[in-house]
């Protein structure tokens, strides 16, 4: 089931979101006009892992005070990403680190830049069916098993949630980041009603 926040309820949803969990994240909290889209998407995922719940730890996990987010390569959001390393996500200590093709054992979640698709073959086996939150940003991606994909529409960044594919890998997602999607069907039906 793919799950899509819709442009005009992101603003209203992160807010209560953020302001229910009292989470600080600084500049990044502003209004999408004044924060990057990067710092905005880096934001969006660093919040949705306070929705994940990961099955029981595995001897290959990271220690269970971190809360380890991978990532191939350079980009904009593994740049704002690295900028959130060491806040507190959960009561633990977000770790941000760069891996290399099959070095993904510590990982909690998974960002995959748009950069990322000419080895996309070879990184999603390694992902597989292993407890990670895979997290991207690129409109090819979300075919491919990815759980969270950010995009721009209208100007501001939106994203889709794969609930079957989190549940594919064991992942749980909270009832109450689910609450506040729509459905794409949802969507449809009033984008339709509109034009």
């Amino acid at each position: 089931m793919n799950m899509h926040f819709p442009c005009g309820r992101l603003r209203s949803s992160l807010s209560v979101v953020l302001l229910t969990l009292g989470l600080a994240l600084g500049p990044t909290a502003h209004a999408q006009t004044q924060a990057p889209e990067s710092d905005l998407k880096a934001a969006i995922i660093s919040n949705m892992l306070l929705f994940v719940d990961w099955p029981a730890a595995n001897p290959a996990a990271a220690p269970d005070d971190q809360l380890v987010v991978c990532y191939q390569g350079a980009s904009p959001v593994a740049d704002a990403l690295l900028r959130l390393d060491g806040k507190s996500v959960k009561g633990k200590l977000l770790k941000v680190v760069q891996v290399s093709n099959g070095k993904t054992g510590q990982c909690h979640a998974f960002y995959l830049a748009p950069g990322n698709s000419g080895n996309l073959s070879a990184i999603l086996p390694d992902l597989g069916q292993a407890p990670i939150f895979v997290a991207a940003d690129s409109p090819e991606y979300a075919k491919r098993g990815v759980m969270l994909n950010l995009d721009l529409a209208g100007g501001r960044v939106v994203f889709d949630i794969d609930l079957r594919s989190a549940q594919k890998a064991g992942l749980q997602i909270s009832s109450k980041a689910l609450r506040l999607a729509w459905t794409r069907a949802e969507v449809d039906e009033r984008l339709h009603a509109i034009m």
